[in-house]
């Protein structure tokens, strides 16, 4: 089986299958490399233009399409003949089988259908009616972002905790039907206490710092609590939806999902990515920096190449805003190590302004600079959080969270290691890796 790939209602380019589905490669249309021409990352900072391109990052691009974890399991078990090999899939043709399935709704602007059909239907949108929300969140272990290809609901998208993927126009909700663009991603609250609203106030001090410019807010669904993020690849006008280009690092670095933990630290691949393909690399390197500055201060460990994203228009990327991201030192379970380190630092305990500063120089931004970013920085957080609305701190112990990440403010400005105490034992382990091990019990929503 092979795919094609459309972009902006055009079909760019097509997969070609080899080895009997065990290698794929990405090959454009002729056309279309005669029209924007070379080293254009069209799809794909790992797939350039002309192309064709290497069998590893078609791969790793085309899988980087796919959930992860628990919600794939979900998915593939109802694409027929579609083998996993510990929890990804084994084969590239696996990859394909599964996107032709849910492919029409994506990350980005991407729509992947089969080859010959059309990915330019715009689609369309049914309310929800009483009940259906519940419901959706209800199915979302067997049905992951709420698709449900019988009913025309085809759609994927990246990671390994459970999401549901609507449309909001107004003040209502939609499913969004036959490719149609979905606007707004919905994150129940599940193994992890009070994550909805974690994630929240995270996402809320990093759009007032600037970090982001999506919405986020929480809402209550018969009892639980849900977190919900606007798209930041969707620009909705009225009923109208445009869908931005966009990939994740793993992908734009050409590596498969299974290593987003292992990309190194932010200074390597991620920084030499933006230097190659962005219009103002100095600009975009030090948005990156204050990314990880960010990450390491409301103390989250998650910081893997699946949460860093591109948006790519025409010749040039940038740095997507900010997302998911919440306070991880919340939870003892976690070992508070980051899947990327910063300067000679690991632990999310022993950072310091002087690992940052490490970063930031490998990073190729001057010290001045940089220094200059990390006061500004933790100014601009102990007035945010003294700032936060009561809707976001209520209901919840949102004081441990508050006081946690004051502290760390506090002691940035100190120059000593953002935590205290000893870290904590055993290997790390991964948020994915340990909200698989969570009891499925643990799924049953808390009072």
């Amino acid at each position: 089986m092979d795919l094609d790939l459309w972009l902006d209602g055009r079909r760019v380019a097509r997969t070609e299958s080899r080895d009997r589905g065990r290698k794929v490669r990405v090959v454009y249309e002729p056309e279309v490399v005669a029209e924007v021409g070379g080293e254009i990352p069209l799809l794909s900072c790992s797939l350039p233009t002309p192309g064709p391109s290497a069998p590893t990052a078609a791969r790793a691009f085309l899988e980087g399409l796919l959930p992860e974890g628990r919600a794939l399991e979900a998915a593939a078990s109802r694409v027929r003949g579609v083998r996993l090999r510990d929890g990804h899939p084994d084969t590239p043709a696996d990859v394909l089988a599964v996107l032709a399935e849910y492919g029409r709704e994506c990350a980005g602007a991407v729509v992947v259908v089969p080859a010959g059909e059309s990915g330019d239907q715009p689609g369309r949108y049914r309310p929800l009616g009483d009940g259906r929300l519940e419901a959706a969140i209800g199915d979302l272990p067997t049905r992951p972002l709420g698709a449900d290809p019988a009913r025309g609901i085809r759609m994927s998208l990246a990671g390994a905790q459970p999401k549901l993927l609507l449309a909001r126009f107004g003040a209502k909700w939609f499913e969004a039907l036959d490719g149609a663009a979905s606007t707004h991603i919905l994150k129940p609250d599940g193994v992890w206490e009070h994550s909805a609203q974690n994630e929240a106030l995270v996402m809320t001090l990093a759009r007032t710092l600037g970090l982001t410019d999506r919405e986020v807010w929480v809402e209550r669904v018969a009892g639980r609590s849900v977190f919900v993020t606007e798209r930041f690849d969707r620009v909705v006008r009225g009923r109208r939806v445009r869908r931005l280009h966009q990939e994740d690092m793993c992908q734009a670095m050409g590596r498969l999902p299974a290593s987003k933990y292992e990309i190194g630290r932010p200074s390597g691949g991620p920084a030499r990515t933006l230097r190659v393909f962005t219009k103002d690399p100095q600009a975009e390197v030090e948005r990156l920096f204050r990314y990880v500055a960010f990450r390491a201060l409301v103390g989250d460990e998650d910081n893997h190449g699946k949460n860093y994203a591109l948006l790519l228009s025409g010749r040039w990327a940038s740095l997507a805003p900010m997302y998911d991201s919440l306070c991880t030192l919340m939870y003892p379970q976690l070992s508070g190590v980051m899947a990327a380190p910063i300067g000679a630092q690991a632990n999310l305990l022993r950072v310091t302004s002087d690992a940052l500063i490490d970063e930031a120089r490998a990073m190729g931004l001057p010290e001045p600079g940089a220094s200059a970013v990390l006061t500004a920085m933790a100014q601009e957080m102990a007035i945010a959080l003294d700032a936060l609305d009561g809707a976001l701190t209520s209901g919840w112990p949102a004081e441990r969270v508050i006081e946690l990440i004051r502290d760390r403010v506090h002691r940035l400005q100190e120059g000593k290691p953002l935590g205290q105490g000893r870290a904590r034992p055993g290997r790390r382990i991964s948020l994915d890796e340990a909200s698989a091990r969570r009891t499925p019990e643990s799924d049953e929503r808390r009072p």
